[in-house]
């Protein structure tokens, strides 16, 4: 939700007049409770008070980046591609690594807005499918640090557009999280 420091402190009289008139509007089609609250939102935006703009507003939410979405596109590219690549190693070559290291773990919602987002992308837009009915939560804050460095040797692979990555590669990336940790 919003917190004080989006909300307007001063809206101008023909912005104050164009939302008395929105909310004007919804109080007349809406259901009884919805009508109070736009009524008393008219009267708060009427006679100006400024301290109980947070009650005109607390309906939004603080936009999310579009820095958000592209590092969350990113990091789901970059998993799509891992994934696929173990999908394709035996299972010795499993044995070998290990990938709990490199394993998806959410983001952490305590901390940003990559989880809301997230979420949102995987239960309201139906994208990363694979993700669906998965805790996208994750109960580690550092698990940006971790994707960070992941990206940081996805970023030498890209140019390869989504080419298989070999053993070798994969190890790349959990030396990359292991010397994190360090």
């Amino acid at each position: 939700m919003t917190n004080n420091t989006t909300i307007p402190e001063t809206i101008s009289l023909i912005e104050r007049q164009l939302l008395i008139n929105q909310c004007k509007i919804l109080s007349i089609i809406s259901d009884e409770k919805e009508r109070e609250i736009n009524e008393k939102r008219i009267e708060i935006l009427e006679k100006g008070y400024t301290g109980l703009y947070p009650k005109v507003f607390n309906t939004l939410y603080e936009e999310v980046p579009i820095s958000v979405y592209t590092e969350i596109s990113n990091i789901m590219k970059m998993y799509g591609q891992i994934n696929e690549s173990i999908k394709r190693l035996s299972d010795e070559e499993k044995e070998l690594l290990d990938l709990a290291e490199i394993e998806f773990e959410g983001f952490d919602q305590d901390s940003g807005m990559h989880y809301y987002m997230m979420s949102y992308l995987v239960d309201r837009m139906d994208e990363h499918g694979e993700y669906k009915g998965r805790q996208l939560k994750s109960h580690n804050s550092s698990c940006m640090i971790k994707y960070n460095k992941m990206l940081s040797v996805y970023s030498n692979y890209e140019k390869d557009h989504g080419n298989p990555f070999a053993l070798s590669d994969l190890q790349k990336f959990i030396e990359a999280v292991q010397n994190a940790q360090e």
